[in-house]
């Protein structure tokens, strides 16, 4: 499809459905979970466990062929969380599994496919006994984990940190750097001086974002019609 066909009224009916079913089926799973929140495709978001605490506005995208995992699973008799600031943007195919604690402070980006573990899960010599190994993962504020990457168990990431796509971090990265690689090391720095504007911006005046994205789509979009619509889900062309 090379653009939405749909008309506005379908689209919202749509956006609509999407946010009476996570309300209905996927918000209860989380502990804690503040207001502004948008999910894409919910029903291929998965939440197991006890200890899931979102901030506002956080952000899914899911598919069906890329599910977001967040995932505790303790020892017995202890405790896991994942816990995710304000403004967080999470997209497709992403996991956080912690056995302990992972942490992402304020406007961290997830990538597609990135993959957060604070435990190894299996001991090493004897591969069915539960690692019991587990470190707490912990990204400050504004984190962009780049596509495909993976950070391990005891990694402190530092505010503004960029890692790159398919980096494999395994140790402690400072702040305003970006890391690539496997393993992961620092490729360049960032200005701390300089203007940096966060995801948390677009939420300042929700209402304005709000109608920007509306604009922006009737701009798009606005001449649309039903038997538009039902024409190219039959019989698409090669101009849809």
């Amino acid at each position: 499809m090379r653009r939405d066909h749909r008309p506005k009224w379908l689209r919202d009916l749509a956006v609509g459905y999407e946010a009476w079913w996570a309300r209905r089926f996927l918000v209860p799973q989380f502990d804690a979970l503040g207001d502004g929140w948008s999910f894409t495709r919910p029903w291929h978001v998965e939440v197991f466990g006890r200890g899931v605490r979102a901030g506002r506005d956080l952000h899914l995208l899911a598919s069906r062929d890329e599910v977001v995992r967040l995932t505790t699973w303790p020892p017995p008799n202890e405790a896991a969380a994942i816990t995710l600031g304000d403004a967080v943007l999470v997209t497709g195919g992403v996991r956080l599994t912690a056995a302990r604690e992972i942490t992402a402070g304020h406007a961290c980006m997830f990538a597609r496919g990135a993959t957060l573990s604070d435990c190894d899960w299996h001991e090493m010599h004897d591969r069915v006994a539960a690692s019991r190994g587990a470190r707490p993962v912990r990204l400050g504020d504004n984190v962009w984990i780049g596509d495909g990457a993976y950070v391990g168990k005891g990694v402190t990431i530092g505010d503004n940190a960029v890692v790159g796509a398919r980096a494999m971090v395994v140790k402690d990265v400072p702040a305003n750097v970006v890391v690539a690689g496997n393993p992961a090391a620092v490729v360049k720095e960032l200005d701390p001086a300089a203007p940096m504007r966060t995801r948390a911006a677009l939420f300042i005046d929700p209402a304005a974002t709000s109608a920007f994205f509306e604009r922006a789509w009737d701009e798009a979009h606005g001449a649309n019609t039903f038997l538009d619509w039902l024409r190219f889900k039959v019989a698409p062309r090669r101009d849809d």
